[in-house]
C-alpha cells in the first residue's frame, strides 16, 4: 500500500525515484517516510531478540520467561505506543480520504502524541524520544517540498500531500499570480472533510470556517511559520521568473552545490541542542551536592542555637536550616539574574519540543523568508523602478505633479465656460499627451483619458458632468501585482472629486469684478430695471462669491494637505519599510482605503458628500450666471443661492462638529474648524 511494488523498505528518497522511473502513481512520501521510522525501528528490536535467542542457544546462564518479558519490557511499552498512533494516524483513515488530509492527520497524530506522553513526566520519557524520532523521520518529505519551495520557487509535490497546492491554471506572468496561485487546504479533525481556502493577497490562511461544528486545523508545527513559506515560496517562484542578471544566477547556482537543505538544518540544530543539555544534568548533581552540604552546616548551627534554649529537636533543626536556605537562595536568584526552571533530560519533553522547534526550525525558514522576500523587494524597486509607479499614480490621479495636471483639466474647464463641446476622446488626450509630455516625457504614452455613459438624469447638475471622465495609466507586470485595475478604480474616485473641486474653485478664481460693470453697461435698459439698487446687487453678489470661496478653498486645503499630503508622506515611509510584496500590497489597499474615506466618498458619509456636491453645484450655477451678467440675474435667484448655500453650510458644520466631538473621524477637524469660521462670519 504504502511502498508500491518494492517488499523491502527503503530510504523515502531512493523509493520515490525508484516509482518515479516505473511510471506508476506518485509515491506517497509521507507514509514512506512513516514506514521507513518503523522499519528502523522493528530492525532494531529484531536484533534484540536475535541477542535474546542467541543467549538462549548457547545456555550460558539460566534465563526464565518472565526474564525475558522483563528485559523486553520497554520495547513492549514501546510497540503499544507505536500501535496506537499507527490506528489513530493511518489505520482509521478512509481509503478514499486524498493525501493531503492523510499526511497531515498522521503528522498532527506524532505531534499530540509527543504532548500526551509527555504530560505524564519521567514515566513516559523512552516513549516521548521514540515519537520525537519518528516524527523527525515522518516530517521530512514536508521539510524537503518546502526547501525546495522557498530555495527554488519549485513546489514539487506529485502526490498532492502539501497542504499548499500549485494552481496550474495562472501562470507567472500574470497578474493575478500573486492572488490564486496557491490554495491553502484545512484538514478537518474528524478526517472525514477537506476544506480549501484560496490563498488571499495576506498570504496566510487566515478566516474563519465555522460553518460546521468541526475545527478546522492544519499541519500543527508549520502553523507558527506557515505565512513566511508561503510568502517565500511565492517571492522565490516569482524571482525566478523575473530577468536577473546572469552573474547573478550562476553565483546561486554554484553556491547551492554546497547548500545544506532545509532538513539537515534542522537535525544538525536538533543534535546540537540534545547535546547541550547533556551537560547540564552534571551541573544539576554538583548544585545538588553543594545544597547537601551547606544543608548539613546550616543544621548544625541551628541545632547549636536551640541547645542554648534547652531544646533538643533534630526535627526543627533540619527544617529551619531548610527554610534558611531556601530564603537565602531565593534571594540570590532573583537578586543576582533571570530565575530559570531547567527540566533536563536527555529526552525531548513538551516544553522542550515546541522550544526545539523554535530554536532549531523555524529559523532557518525565518532567515530564509527575509532572504527572498527582501530580494524580490530589492528586485522591484530597483529594476521594475516599483516606487516610481506608484509616485507616477500619486502624480496624476491625486494632482501631485500640479504644473502637468493644471494644463489638462484647465483646458477642460475653459472650454466648459465658453460653451464649447470637451467630450471628445481626442481632445482630451491631446491634451493630456501635451500637458504631461513636456514634463515627463517617461509617461505620456502611458497615460489615457476614456470617456464612460452616465445616467442622463445626472446631466442636470453641472458639477456631474465631469464624471464621464476615467484616467488610465498602463502599468507593466510585475508591477501591476500591487497597482492593479481594482486600485485604479479608487485612484479615479479621488481623482473626479478633486477635478470637481479644482472646477470650482477655478470658476471662481476667473470671476472678474469688471465683467459685471462691463455687462452692465452694455446691457439694455429694460434689463437694469431690478428692485434693488445695482450696487446692493452687486455687493449681494460680491459677499456670496467670498463666502463661495471660503468654502471651497477650505475644503481644497483640507483634502490637498491635510488628507493626501500628510497620508502621502506616511505611506512612503511604510513602502520604504515594507518587508515583502504581500505587506506591501497591504500597505497600498491601506493608503487607498485611508484617503478614500477621508475623501468622503466612503457609502457611510455619502450625505456629507451630497451636501459638498450641492455647494460646488452651486458655485457653478452661481459663475455662469456672473459672467451671463445682469440680465440673468433676479432677486429670487440672488435669495434662493444665499438660502441653499447657508442650509448647506450649516448641515455640513453641524455634522462635522458632531462627529470629531464623538471621536469618530479626528482627521475632519481642521476642515469643521475652517468651516465654522466661514459661518460666523456669514
Amino acid at each position: 500500500m504504502v511502498t508500491g511494488c518494492s517488499s523491502e523498505p527503503c530510504p523515502p528518497g531512493s523509493l520515490s525515484s525508484h516509482n518515479s522511473k516505473k511510471g506508476s502513481e506518485p509515491p506517497f512520501r509521507t507514509y514512506q517516510a512513516f514506514v521507513w521510522a518503523l522499519n528502523k525501528y522493528f530492525t532494531s528490536f529484531k536484533e534484540e531478540l536475535t541477542t535474546i535467542e542467541r543467549e538462549l542457544i548457547c545456555n550460558d546462564e539460566t534465563m526464565t520467561l518472565s526474564a525475558v518479558l522483563e528485559r523486553l519490557g520497554p520495547h513492549l511499552s514501546q510497540i503499544k505506543v507505536l500501535h496506537k498512533v499507527f490506528c489513530t494516524g493511518v489505520a482509521d483513515v478512509p481509503p478514499a480520504t486524498p493525501n493531503v488530509v492523510r499526511a497531515s492527520h498522521l503528522l498532527n497524530t506524532l505531534y499530540k502524541a509527543i504532548i500526551e506522553y509527555d504530560s505524564v513526566g519521567e514515566a513516559s520519557e523512552q516513549a516521548v524520544a521514540l515519537l520525537f524520532s519518528l516524527w523527525t523521520e515522518t516530517v521530512r518529505p514536508y521539510l524537503e517540498i518546502v526547501d525546495e519551495w522557498i530555495v527554488h520557487g519549485h513546489l514539487f509535490d506529485p502526490a498532492k500531500e502539501f497542504i499548499i497546492q500549485r494552481n496550474k491554471d495562472v501562470p507567472v506572468n500574470h497578474r493575478d499570480f500573486w492572488y490564486a496561485t496557491y490554495t491553502l487546504y484545512s484538514v478537518s479533525e474528524t478526517v472525514e472533510s477537506e476544506e480549501k481556502l484560496n490563498d488571499s493577497a495576506s498570504g496566510s490562511s487566515g478566516g474563519d470556517q465555522s460553518s460546521s461544528s468541526r475545527q478546522l486545523t492544519m499541519v500543527s508545527f508549520l502553523k507558527p511559520v506557515l505565512k513566511q513559506i508561503i510568502m517565500a515560496g511565492k517571492s522565490m517562484q516569482l524571482l525566478r521568473n523575473l530577468h536577473c542578471t546572469e552573474a547573478e544566477s550562476s553565483e546561486k547556482s554554484s553556491r547551492d552545490a554546497e547548500r545544506k537543505d532545509l532538513y539537515t538544518l534542522f537535525l544538525e540544530s536538533v543534535q546540537s541542542r540534545l547535546r547541550s543539555q547533556e551537560t547540564s544534568p552534571t551541573n544539576t548533581v554538583t548544585d545538588d551536592q553543594a545544597t547537601r552540604r551547606s544543608l548539613i552546616k546550616m543544621q548544625s548551627i541551628v541545632a547549636q542555637h536551640l541547645e542554648m534554649e534547652n531544646v533538643h529537636d533534630p526535627l526543627l533543626a533540619i527544617n529551619f536550616a531548610r527554610l534558611y536556605l531556601e530564603q537565602s537562595d531565593f534571594q540570590e536568584r532573583f537578586s543576582g539574574g533571570d530565575f530559570i526552571v531547567d527540566r533536563s533530560s536527555q529526552s525531548v519533553t513538551c516544553q522542550t519540543f515546541e522550544l526545539t522547534l523554535r530554536s532549531c526550525l523555524y529559523p532557518h525558514i525565518e532567515r530564509r523568508y527575509i532572504e527572498c522576500c527582501g530580494n524580490l523587494m530589492k528586485t522591484l524597486k530597483k529594476d521594475y523602478k516599483l516606487l516610481e509607479y506608484l509616485q507616477a499614480m500619486r502624480n496624476y490621479f491625486l494632482l501631485e505633479a500640479g504644473d502637468a495636471m493644471y494644463d489638462f483639466y484647465t483646458a477642460i474647464f475653459n472650454k466648459v465656460q465658453e460653451k464649447e463641446s470637451w467630450q471628445q476622446p481626442s481632445f482630451l488626450n491631446v491634451q493630456l499627451q501635451e500637458a504631461v509630455g513636456q514634463r515627463y516625457p517617461e509617461d505620456s504614452n502611458r497615460l489615457s483619458v476614456f470617456l464612460e455613459n452616465m445616467d442622463p438624469s445626472r446631466k442636470k447638475h453641472p458639477v456631474n458632468n465631469l464624471e464621464v471622465l476615467t484616467l488610465s495609466y498602463k502599468v507593466p507586470w510585475p508591477v501591476d501585482i500591487v497597482i492593479s485595475s481594482e486600485c485604479q478604480k479608487i485612484y479615479n474616485q479621488v481623482f473626479l472629486l478633486l477635478l470637481q473641486i479644482k472646477w470650482a474653485k477655478y470658476s471662481l478664481d476667473t470671476l472678474r469684478f469688471s465683467e459685471v460693470t462691463r455687462k452692465l453697461q452694455e446691457a439694455p435698459a429694460e434689463d437694469v430695471k431690478l428692485k434693488e439698487p445695482v450696487h446692493q446687487q452687486i455687493h449681494r453678489m460680491c459677499l456670496l462669491r467670498v463666502k463661495l470661496m471660503h468654502f471651497v478653498n477650505s475644503l481644497h486645503n483640507y483634502i490637498m494637505t491635510r488628507i493626501l499630503h500628510s497620508t502621502g508622506l506616511e505611506f512612503q515611509h511604510q513602502v520604504q519599510e515594507a518587508k515583502d510584496l504581500d505587506q506591501l500590497i497591504k500597505i497600498h489597499y491601506r493608503y487607498l482605503a485611508t484617503i478614500h474615506d477621508r475623501c468622503l466618498l466612503r457609502e457611510k458619509v455619502s450625505f456629507v458628500k451630497e451636501a459638498i456636491m450641492k455647494v460646488l453645484n452651486l458655485v457653478l450655477i452661481f459663475s455662469d450666471r456672473w459672467q451671463a451678467g445682469f440680465g440673468a440675474w433676479k432677486i429670487e435667484s440672488i435669495d434662493k443661492m444665499e438660502s441653499d448655500f447657508k442650509n448647506c453650510h450649516m448641515f455640513l458644520v453641524t455634522i462635522l462638529n458632531k462627529a470629531v466631538c464623538r471621536g469618530s473621524f479626528p482627521h475632519l477637524e481642521s476642515l469643521a474648524l475652517s468651516l465654522m469660521a466661514g459661518f460666523e462670519q456669514c
